[in-house]
């Protein structure tokens, strides 16, 4: 990620950081060569610019992720079926 230039050409000051990543609207890939899975990204950077990347993300992580996810989809579902009881 490079740090364009200010419209008067001078770059001065500190470039930006990154403020937080997000996936990326496009399908995760396994590559089978590296064994890897590949989540696209897309970095936001302190000044609102993006930048597209990929997060690799090896098997055991993988398999963490799975159960992670599962576990957070579930707390969400409870909470929705909470507030359906609630009303």
């Amino acid at each position: 990620m490079a740090h364009a230039a200010s419209p008067d050409g001078e770059t001065g000051g500190t470039p930006p950081v990154i403020a937080h990543v997000v996936p990326a609207h496009r399908d995760l890939v396994y590559d089978h060569l590296a064994g890897q899975m590949l989540l696209p990204v897309e970095v936001v950077l302190s000044d609102g610019s993006t930048a597209h990347s990929v997060l690799r993300v090896g098997p055991s992580r993988v398999e963490l992720l799975s159960i992670q996810l599962g576990q957070a989809i579930d707390r969400r579902q409870k909470m929705l079926d909470d507030r359906v009881v609630a009303s």
